[in-house]
């Protein structure tokens, strides 16, 4: 019996000791909600995000350094998403539409966005944080950000298109 219990205790010891901590526990933990939940739609507990984790990346349909993240789902392949989209001070897009509705979420700074086929800075128009836009799908508009980075959040449930009217 004692020879069990020794052996369970140094098996319990090594086990504890072999286990990642730290730094290296730490860059394991997933980045997305669907690495959280690797990709299961049955599971029932709390997945998030602190800023800290979220990856930007820059799309290659992205010119003129406006970066995006994707923070549940997958916006290139449908279904339902949720996105984040940030556009350096100074920066915007030129008119474009999108085949659905578009939800916006102002998450921090000033967007700017105003209906339009061809960019207009004077016509512009700012929504602070906090506020919520919907742009109906086929409306042709431009945005931007002035005096510093804006940050929007997006959510959609068909794959995310974009065609441009100004080049």
């Amino acid at each position: 019996m004692k020879t069990a219990l020794c052996a369970a205790t140094v098996l319990t010891i090594l086990a504890v000791l072999a286990r990642p901590t730290g730094l290296a526990e730490e860059s394991k933990k997933p980045t997305t909600i669907a690495q959280q939940s690797n990709g299961d739609p049955t599971t029932k507990a709390i997945l998030a995000l602190t800023p800290d984790k979220i990856r930007w990346f820059t799309p290659s349909y992205y010119t003129d350094g406006r970066q995006r993240a994707q923070l549940f789902g997958n916006s290139s392949e449908g279904g339902n998403w949720i996105d984040r989209v940030k556009i350096p001070a100074g920066g915007r897009a030129l008119a474009h539409t999108h085949p659905q509705d578009e939800l916006v979420t102002v998450i921090e700074g000033t967007w700017y966005v105003v209906e339009g086929a061809k960019f207009d800075a004077a016509r512009l128009i700012g929504y602070p944080p906090g506020s919520f836009i919907v742009i109906p799908a086929g409306v042709a508009h431009f945005v931007a950000a002035k005096e510093s980075t804006a940050v929007v959040q997006l959510s959609g449930s068909a794959k995310f298109q974009t065609t441009y009217l100004e080049k």
